[in-house]
């Protein structure tokens, strides 16, 4: 015994350790946990409403099971204002709200036509949101989205944040969330881009049924009430197409079309996840065929110069191309050849198919004054002075998309 009280003596941080433990030790066990104080927010829904805005939001509920399934709840309150609306939901609780796991926010057009870039201040700016949240536009109201994507969760594995990380690597190749809104939003041409998913009533896409009660883990609400029995017996599709919100000085101004934004993608080399279809296709190999390529490797140059005080931006895109399907007119039992080398029919549908979905986008800035590709920075980067002299030539410096020649060369290579 003697030998252990001089051991302890010679060790004083063991004390130390003995004492927290017996002052602190019982406190710890009696403190509650942390989800008894705070409703931990993980997806946000906003809506413009008569009153001003409807907030709505899926809170993690815990609930002790068996089954390692995970229990929330869709809680709805409308404000004058964010802060009130959410004000509202935490007194419907009975806690405090927490948000920094919030994993979504979801938008609707109306609320994104209003000011969506002071919605989103006010979230980051009074809150503990984190910047890195993503946003999505949806065409419905965000709260049956909400209401869709808890179906999908108690239904299945699938969730929509995966999708929107698929859609980030994929599809937009670019964050969908605040921070790169707000990139957009400070930037010279004040543009932003955030995914846009659909609710529909096609049978294509992730189909829920309104019938959560087999489940168990998912529970809605309205309003601060925890069950919601509107539309059981009807069936809600989440469908990504593809598309793409663009807003401008933080409001929503277009949606692009898949076709839209492939013309887009194609000015953009760190996107590779194209195909490219050429018609009516006849040379040595194939007859009246419609040719599909995959895009294995895209090399985008841009040049910019002025042509008699004319701004000039010269496109030079490089292709390694694959053929993925081949589809005869002529012969239905046609095969997919490889091919060693292109005609040059084949080169020149390639260089006319890639304008004509490019001018699909460019008819789009023209028509709504929208620099998608950052020609303003392209220019003053490169000829500040030229650039500068040209502004002053309009008679509305925002107008110097209009006059931009563009020339865009192909340059296609057979998959080795």
């Amino acid at each position: 015994m003697k030998n252990k009280i001089l051991y302890l003596i010679k060790n004083p941080i063991i004390l130390i350790f003995l004492a927290v433990l017996i002052i602190y030790g019982p406190f710890a066990l009696l403190m509650p946990a942390e989800t008894s104080l705070r409703a931990i927010i993980t997806r946000i829904g906003i809506d413009a409403v008569e009153q001003g805005i409807e907030l709505s939001v899926v809170t993690f509920v815990p609930t002790p099971n068996t089954n390692y399934t995970e229990n929330y709840k869709l809680i709805s309150a409308t404000g004058q204002n964010l802060s009130e609306a959410f004000s509202k939901i935490s007194n419907y609780t009975g806690k405090k709200i927490a948000l920094n796991l919030s994993e979504l926010i979801v938008v609707n057009e109306e609320i994104s036509n209003k000011n969506l870039a002071s919605v989103l201040d006010s979230l980051t700016r009074n809150t503990d949101m984190g910047n890195g949240t993503a946003v999505i536009c949806t065409n419905d109201s965000a709260k049956n989205f909400l209401k869709t994507t808890l179906k999908l969760n108690s239904a299945s594995d699938l969730n929509i944040e995966e999708l929107i990380t698929y859609s980030n690597d994929k599809i937009f190749n670019q964050k969908s969330n605040i921070e790169s809104f707000y990139q957009g939003f400070f930037s010279h041409n004040k543009i932003s881009f955030l995914g846009y998913v659909e609710l529909t009533e096609s049978d294509q896409g992730l189909t829920t049924s309104s019938d959560t009660s087999g489940g168990g883990n998912a529970s809605q609400g309205s309003s601060g009430s925890s069950e919601g029995g509107e539309n059981q017996n009807e069936n809600t599709t989440i469908s990504n197409e593809g598309r793409v919100a663009v807003y401008k000085d933080g409001r929503l101004n277009s949606i692009l079309s898949t076709d839209e934004l492939k013309g887009l993608n194609w000015l953009n080399g760190k996107y590779n996840q194209m195909y490219l279809t050429i018609y009516d296709v006849s040379d040595k190999t194939y007859q009246n065929a419609d040719i599909t390529f995959k895009i294995q490797n895209k090399n985008v140059s841009i040049n910019t110069y002025f042509l008699n005080n004319t701004p000039v931006c010269d496109v030079t895109i490089k292709l390694i191309l694959d053929i993925s399907e081949v589809k005869s007119k002529v012969d239905e039992k046609v095969l997919q050849f490889e091919l060693s080398e292109m005609s040059d029919d084949i080169k020149n549908k390639i260089n006319y198919q890639i304008k004509v979905e490019f001018k699909k986008v460019l008819d789009i800035m023209l028509e709504k004054n929208l620099d998608l590709i950052n020609a303003y920075d392209m220019f003053m980067t490169n000829h500040e002075s030229k650039f500068n002299s040209y502004l002053m030539s309009l008679n509305d410096k925002n107008d110097y998309l209009q006059n931009i020649i563009y020339k865009i060369k192909v340059i296609p290579y057979v998959s080795l």
